[in-house]
């Protein structure tokens, strides 16, 4: 991954939220990209209190837009 942008949370953060608040932002895409698009194009990791999502396209920049605000949302 080239251009990535790097969340991290604090310990009280549980990463099942963290993938639950990206697979909502992915599906957003998805009404947006197209599904096809989406898969080809999508690409993050989540472990632990941390969250990396490719942004290298356009795909991945709205996901990360999508998933910071969800997250500012939950958890400030």
């Amino acid at each position: 991954m080239a251009d990535v942008c790097r969340f991290k949370f604090k310990d009280r953060i549980n990463s099942d939220l963290i993938e639950s608040k990206i697979a909502l932002a992915i599906l957003s895409a998805e009404g947006v990209f197209g599904q096809a698009k989406v898969r080809l194009n999508a690409a993050y990791i989540v472990s632990r209190n941390k969250a990396v999502i490719d942004v290298s396209n356009e795909v991945g920049e709205h996901i990360a837009q999508v998933f910071t605000r969800f997250m500012t949302e939950e958890v400030g």
